[in-house]
């Protein structure tokens, strides 16, 4: 009896062991790949909120994954890369990863962006995210402003993630 009472004890302890196995594995901080980072990474900012869209000019950090709540860095990372300018004409100045761009865009009464073109002067040596950034602004059918800066959203699980500059 005493026999059957170990052996009960003790396969308790080992289904208790794998059952809690996942649970541990699943908590341990996965190594991002890299160029990425997490969302919750890049500090808050409350007064970006505050900041217009029009006239400020924004700056690229990367391409987000908003169910993975990750970041894709912009490369080449660079004060003179990835940057736009809205103006009140409904024109769009910027940077690539290594031309100028432009574009145009329209607010909406609602203060929906759509970006209706946007491209780079010239395709010669663009760039790593370059030709992404290109197609991603393109696709741009909203956009909101948070504390984490300006997202542009072109997916519906996507946004490019803008501060200012």
């Amino acid at each position: 009896m005493k026999r059957v009472l170990i052996f009960k004890a003790k396969w308790i302890v080992f289904m208790g062991a794998v059952l809690l196995l996942p649970l541990l594995v699943g908590c341990q901080d996965d190594a991002l790949p890299e160029g990425e980072i997490r969302l919750s990474q890049i500090p808050d900012n409350p007064d970006y909120t505050s900041l217009p869209l029009i006239g400020t000019t924004w700056k690229l950090v990367g391409f987000v994954d908003e169910h993975r709540k990750r970041v894709k860095l912009a490369e080449p990372e660079g004060e003179s890369s990835f940057l736009l300018t809205f103006k009140e004409n409904g024109e769009i100045s910027g940077l690539t990863s290594t031309n100028t761009a432009f574009g145009t865009y329209r607010l909406s009464n609602d203060s929906i962006l759509e970006i209706l073109t946007f491209t780079n002067t010239t395709e010669l040596n663009e760039l790593y995210d370059g030709a992404y950034f290109i197609a991603s602004m393109n696709n741009v059918f909203s956009s909101a402003l948070s504390s984490k800066g300006l997202a542009l959203n072109y997916d519906s699980q996507k946004f490019m993630l803008f501060t200012p500059q």
